[in-house]
């Protein structure tokens, strides 16, 4: 602690054996560490872990348990999602559940959370979405929303996603979508 000898009331400055107590624990409990770990494992977003990352969630509205789409399958252009795959490259869909309930790991938790802290704070435009997806998907490949023209937009991944990346783009529902237009990927 600094200074702590300013918090002792008059009355009790001058006892050796407070001072002494006081003192002990004062080289005992330095909190300049434990604060620059709460720093980093919590309050700083970029290297939060567990705990921290959770609080993170809480505060901008999404959860560490995420639908994640588990397989591909057999698709035609004009599906709008990115499970499909073109003809004899993935099986025929055959009615079952391809999707589970999954608790991510902290980088992509990360993820998720700027990808809801970001579309918090949009205002909609191609512009801001573009930037967005920009920083989400950085290092990656290209990734950025067309504009159809005709109500609809597409958001356009020049890269392949993982499983994870997937089910944040499409089942967690974060990245924004403005008022009144269909999305497709």
């Amino acid at each position: 602690m600094q200074d702590y000898a300013k918090t002792i009331l008059s009355q009790y400055a001058n006892s050796p054996r407070l001072l002494t107590i006081l003192e002990g624990w004062n080289q005992a409990l330095d909190p300049a560490s434990l604060i620059d770990l709460w720093s980093q494992r919590v309050w700083n977003l970029s290297t939060a872990q567990g705990y921290g990352l959770d609080v993170w969630g809480r505060i901008v509205g999404v959860s560490r348990v995420l639908t994640i789409t588990s397989g591909k399958y057999f698709g035609f252009s004009e599906s709008n999602d990115l499970a499909e795959e073109g003809f004899d490259t993935a099986p025929f869909y055959s009615g079952a559940s391809v999707t589970s309930n999954f608790r991510l790991s902290d980088d992509g938790f990360r993820q998720l959370i700027y990808a809801k802290a970001l579309a918090n704070i949009t205002d909609g435009s191609v512009l801001s979405l573009n930037a967005i997806l920009m920083t989400l998907f950085a290092g990656q490949g290209d990734a950025y929303v067309k504009d159809n023209g005709d109500m609809t937009m597409t958001y356009v991944f020049n890269f392949i996603p993982t499983d994870v990346q997937v089910s944040i783009i499409q089942n967690s529902g974060v990245l924004p979508r403005p008022a009144g237009v269909e999305v497709s990927y």
